[in-house]
């Protein structure tokens, strides 16, 4: 019972996380016209957040095996909390973006320590990875929701629900967790404070996430973009030779020649890469060309968040029991891959509707509550217990950063579009349609790839 009150809190977490990513999407027309900014502007809402989630999982994660899993994962959980209640609050739009900055931070600091926190808890393999299939389809469904239940909430109550709705749930989480979850143990050894690593760790993914999210704008400040990736360059190198040598490092490299783990993170990036923009092209298609109120987007959209929770509860575990972690990962990239293809198919029919559901289906409630739970236990399985939050925290970076650069690419294919008169829908769905093939072609290559099963365990490996 006990294991079981803690996977609810650790995947209410999760599920928070993701619902607020995409819940944002359907409230940001009210946050326009709320503030009077432009949509460049007010994009912005969701780009710090991302920015600083990105920037800061990495360190969170390792906080988390050296601070003590409990500890962080109240403190990142707090800090969204009290950050979405002052988010609904906010009366200027600077005063919006500091929160959601804050509301990232707190994110990066809770996700990585429940994932450790999960692991810590189910000791028996097949346990572990079912509760992690879990903990990941909860982010799928929460993912799904929000685009389902955003619209709803803004049209009916204002968008500053879309904050206050959090308060209440992580609340609860917040009771439950400290009541439920064993208290950190004191390490016999602690590991010296490498504050040092930790600032240019973060630095280098606020500098990554930045860069990525500039893409499309390079044109108008090549010297600013060039000044960047320089110092991008320059800190990374620094980064990778002082963690070779220092007596605790804070990235241990040893970490991506485990089994799984960098086809973990790939898949968590293209996914990252393939969701947030399929996101962002849906909500202003069915509001700009099918015309659709943000009430009547959210309620047609509903019923497939409800069919992802159906996947993620009776679908998901036979699909792991007969085909394995992989294979089950290549059907729901495939089911990644079909959606965005009925997604380019409805420009081009008289019935675009009935593609546009086929689509929701494929990727709502099929192939993001099938395919995350898999990038998040290749990522994790085979990692030692002590560098389960350092996992995690990479795996979240390699998804924030994958959401980025997709945005990037696709806002920049349809800014190329306009000015050739190509369709700018058709355009950003090219770009998604070849990640989401590359995204079932990696994990088929990992399937493939030869003596897998001979891979030498963590320990054996070189420092």
């Amino acid at each position: 019972m006990r294991h079981r009150i803690i996977l609810t809190v650790a995947c209410l977490a999760i599920f928070f996380e993701a619902l607020d990513v995409s819940v944002l999407n359907m409230a940001l027309p009210a946050m326009e016209q709320y503030f009077h900014f432009g949509p460049d502007a007010i994009q912005w809402v969701q780009t710090v957040y991302v920015l600083m989630y990105a920037g800061f999982v990495l360190l969170g994660g390792r906080l988390s095996d050296t601070a003590g899993r409990k500890k962080i994962f109240m403190t990142g959980a707090a800090l969204f909390l009290l950050s979405s209640l002052c988010a609904g609050f906010s009366l200027s739009f600077g005063w919006l973006l500091t929160c959601r900055a804050l509301q990232g931070a707190g994110v990066a600091l809770a996700i990585p320590a429940a994932m450790a926190i999960i692991s810590h808890t189910f000791t028996d393999p097949a346990e572990k990875n079912r509760a992690f299939g879990i903990f990941g389809a909860m982010a799928g469904i929460g993912f799904a929701t929000g685009l389902a239940i955003g619209g709803l909430i803004s049209a009916l109550w204002g968008w500053q629900w879309v904050f206050f709705i959090n308060v209440p749930v992580i609340g609860m989480v917040l009771l439950l967790a400290w009541y439920y979850i064993p208290a950190d143990i004191k390490a016999v050894h602690p590991q010296r404070n490498n504050l040092l690593s930790g600032i240019l760790i973060t630095t280098l993914m606020l500098l990554a996430a930045w860069l990525i999210h500039d893409l499309g704008n390079v044109g108008k400040h090549p010297a600013l973009f060039t000044g960047l990736l320089f110092i991008f360059s320059v800190t990374g190198i620094y980064f990778v030779r002082r963690e070779r040598v220092h007596a605790s490092p804070l990235v241990d490299f040893r970490l991506f020649r485990v089994q799984g783990v960098i086809t973990g993170n790939v898949g968590a990036l293209l996914l990252g890469s393939v969701f947030l923009p399929y996101i962002f092209l849906l909500t202003l298609y069915l509001q700009q060309e099918l015309h659709f109120s943000s009430w009547q987007a959210g309620l047609a959209l509903f019923p497939f968040s409800i069919l992802s929770g159906i996947v993620s509860k009776f679908v998901l575990p036979k699909l792991f029991h007969r085909w394995g972690v992989t294979r089950t990962g290549i059907i729901g990239n495939s089911c990644m891959l079909a959606g965005i293809l009925f997604f380019v198919l409805s420009y081009f029919t008289p019935w675009p509707l009935i593609f546009i559901f086929c689509a929701v289906l494929s990727i709502n409630a099929l192939g993001m509550a099938v395919t995350f739970p898999c990038v998040t236990i290749l990522a994790i399985q085979h990692v030692p217990e002590t560098q389960h939050g350092l996992a995690s925290g990479v795996n979240g970076t390699a998804n924030a950063l994958g959401g980025g650069l997709g945005l990037s690419l696709t806002g920049l294919m349809m800014q190329l579009a306009a000015t050739y008169h190509w369709n700018s829908y058709g355009a950003g769905l090219t770009v998604l349609a070849i990640v989401a093939m590359a995204a079932v072609f990696q994990l088929y290559r990992f399937l493939r790839r030869p003596h897998r099963a001979a891979m030498p365990a963590y320990a054996e490996l070189p420092s």
